[in-house]
């Protein structure tokens, strides 16, 4: 069996822990790692390492390498999108991809940013489902309601075509709340948990069928792929795929297919799924203090019940709350009640229609060779905290517009300056001036942690002019 991770969404329910340059599947929201290496460590038992392929986004592939870099994980199954294209180009690309080197291949897809709590029962059922899709069916997970939710499309059971296994009657949108509560009540309606299992030459036959206009230009896209040049050799597309791509219609594999498809059978899948929707979703998943409330970090709560307070190193110090959410980060603060969570998405909308660099940009903006932070900024001057990982150097580059103080604060740096090069360790510093060549690289086995100082009259990241670079930035 092959297991293909959809990774390209941006979370932005989740905000502002999750944004559009650092979104949900990539943070650690529930669980020991981030919600993507959970993803991929719930089904290692079914599925090997070298079977994994997985669709993100451009702008997170370097960082989706890196965090499942320990598991084995190869470079050149990922496949860098340029743009949104939604779920029916994404699959029917990746299975483009896996039926030209097995041609009776089985695919099981998933959502990289959902919680399984019953990791057996989910393994089990995913077997189940190979040997159904050997069949010729497209399987679909549905997930037994626990409560009227109108956040869920629904599925509703059919006829039984096997032993626990369901014809789909039709799918249903996401439903009011009266409705929701009669499906709740009708007990043949599931929830669509986004999860799909299919021989690849099934699906491919099934686009072909309905979704005429993606499937047609399949070929031509896969075709079209090259390896990033740099350290990380993921697969991206070139000028033809990039243009491709990008004109074809965003469509759902369940508006484009399932819907339409003969072929598609439910399996009811008990197995503890959230689909960690929201941040009033963590009441489902998290662990609760003795009056209803999930606490994170620095919080001090006082009289506070059922209530989700997400804090990081500042103290939050919180009074008589109730169904109040609070998110705090180092450059944005989010308070709402739990009944408009879903609205949280509207909130971002606003702030990137104004502007607003917090909707998109994390605080923390991950690199390559590690991270930086900004600490304070004016017109003349910008404050950084960068963070090198070990083995790993920014680009050798310039600036026109600026000069940098570098102060190492822990570990070990390596400096290039023009013609020079020397080693830095704690509390040791170094300008550089403008226009001049340099490089800063961490040659220890600790992070390195350096204070960057900015001064100049344009203050941006794109007054960089790059010589050499490992990670194909040039």
């Amino acid at each position: 069996m092959y297991g293909v991770i959809l990774a390209g969404g941006s979370g932005t329910r989740f905000w502002p822990t999750s944004r559009e340059q650092s979104p949900k599947q990539l943070q650690n929201i529930v669980g020991s790692g981030t919600m993507l290496q959970n993803t991929v460590q719930r089904l290692l038992p079914l599925i090997s390492i070298k079977n994994f392929y997985l669709a993100t986004n451009h702008q997170q592939a370097v960082e989706t390498l890196r965090q499942l870099n320990s598991y084995g994980f190869s470079p050149d199954h990922l496949i860098a999108e340029p743009c949104n294209r939604n779920t029916a180009l994404a699959i029917g690309l990746m299975s483009k991809v896996i039926i030209n080197k097995d041609p009776d291949a089985i695919m099981a897809v998933f959502p990289a940013d959902h919680v399984v709590t019953n990791s057996e029962n989910f393994i089990k059922i995913l077997k189940k489902a190979e040997t159904l899709a050997q069949k010729g069916y497209l399987i679909t997970l549905g997930i037994p309601p626990t409560r009227p939710d109108t956040g869920f499309g629904y599925l509703q059971q059919g006829s039984e075509i096997e032993d626990g296994a369901y014809k789909v009657e039709q799918f249903v949108e996401k439903p009011g709340l009266p409705k929701a509560e009669q499906y709740l009540q009708h007990g043949k309606y599931f929830w669509n948990s986004g999860i799909f299992v299919w021989k690849v030459s099934t699906i491919l036959e099934e686009l072909q069928s309905y979704a005429q206009n993606i499937y047609s230009q399949l070929d031509t896209i896969a075709s079209s792929t090259q390896n990033a040049k740099g350290r990380y050799a993921y697969l991206e597309l070139d000028e033809t795929g990039n243009k491709i791509f990008s004109s074809l219609p965003s469509l759902s594999i369940d508006y484009a297919v399932m819907e339409n498809s003969s072929r598609v059978v439910l399996l009811p899948a008990n197995i503890g799924w959230n689909d960690v929707g929201t941040w009033s979703s963590l009441d489902d998943v998290s662990e609760k203090d003795p009056k209803g409330n999930v606490i994170n970090g620095n919080v001090l709560a006082q009289d506070c019940n059922n209530s989700i307070i997400q804090g990081q190193k500042r103290l939050i110090a919180v009074l008589g709350l109730e169904d109040i959410i609070v998110v705090d980060s180092p450059d944005a603060l989010l308070v709402c009640t739990k009944e408009r969570s879903q609205e949280v998405k509207n909130l971002v909308e606003s702030l990137n229609k104004n502007d607003h660099l917090e909707g998109k940009q994390p605080s923390i903006v991950k690199k390559p060779w590690g991270s930086y932070t900004i600490l304070d900024s004016g017109p003349s001057h910008l404050l950084k905290r960068i963070e090198v990982f070990p083995g790993e150097a920014l680009s050798l580059q310039s600036h026109q517009h600026r000069s940098e103080h570098w102060t190492v604060i822990s570990g070990s740096a390596e400096v290039i300056r023009n013609n020079e090069t020397f080693q830095l360790k704690s509390t040791d510093c170094v300008t550089i001036p403008k226009n001049t060549k340099h490089r800063l690289g961490n040659t220890g086995s600790e992070l390195l942690i350096v204070i960057e100082v900015q001064f100049g009259n344009l203050l941006d990241e794109d007054d960089i002019s790059r010589y050499e670079d490992r990670y194909g930035r040039i």
